[in-house]
């Protein structure tokens, strides 16, 4: 839980998301300044607007306070940012003289207040502590991130439509032609399938073997004989 000793001043939130607004600042999160998406654009937007007193307020920050243990409605948006030109994070101890006897240039000193003037004017500049629970918190979707979001779920969404075809099936991959020999070996794949839906083949017709008996003896075969009936003699005269 980083805890931080700051020279700066608050910026109420509400402040923070009109000039958010006004400034069509579309990758600016107003809810968490310590984004590194937001923190980039603010900085940016600030050198823009007021190059003099940012030209001397190099190590700018903004340092939001958060505590994740606290789950009451609203806990995640915090009444106000911080916005410092002196950043200490405190580990285990500091002594707060040697921190803020250090000194503030004239010029820092002048910028601070001036800017403080364009952003929050009801504000003092001074000393702060402050604790922010976790620097890595989820942070709202930008305006930018959710186009980009919505460009890539609408071309997945393309990509699974052309995919299918236009009844709505997954179309199948061709098939392989077989090899001659194989086909030749086994048989055509139609022939195949006509042997496994019907069945055994038929088998062919084969001629009525003889006895077994006459097989097994070694006797030829004869073909069956006719008996001749001799003619009646004719009757004498």
């Amino acid at each position: 839980m980083p805890t931080y000793l700051l020279h700066g001043f608050r910026w109420p939130r509400p402040l923070v998301r009109i000039h958010i607004i006004l400034q069509n600042l579309d990758d600016a999160a107003a809810e968490w300044l310590m984004a590194p998406l937001t923190t980039s654009t603010m900085l940016e937007n600030l050198e823009s607007l007021y190059p003099e007193p940012m030209s001397h307020l190099p190590g700018l920050r903004f340092i939001e306070q958060y505590d994740p243990s606290d789950i009451t409605p609203g806990a995640g948006s915090q009444p106000y940012a911080y916005v410092a030109d002196i950043v200490e994070e405190v580990k285990l101890g500091v002594c707060i003289d040697e921190v803020t006897t250090r000194g503030i240039g004239n010029d820092a000193w002048s910028a601070c207040l001036e800017l403080r003037d364009r952003l929050a004017p009801e504000e003092k500049v001074g000393w702060f502590v402050v604790v922010c629970g976790d620097e890595e918190r989820w942070a709202p979707s930008t305006s930018t991130q959710l186009e980009q979001q919505g460009l890539r779920s609408e071309s997945l969404q393309r990509s699974d439509e052309g995919y299918s075809d236009s009844d709505g099936k997954v179309p199948l991959p061709p098939e392989e032609p077989e090899p001659r020999g194989l086909r030749r070996f086994f048989g055509s794949r139609s022939q195949r399938k006509t042997v496994k839906s019907t069945g055994r083949p038929p088998m062919p017709n084969m001629p009525r073997s003889h006895s077994s008996s006459d097989l097994t003896s070694g006797r030829a075969v004869q073909p069956p004989t006719t008996k001749t009936v001799p003619p009646m003699p004719r009757n004498a005269a």
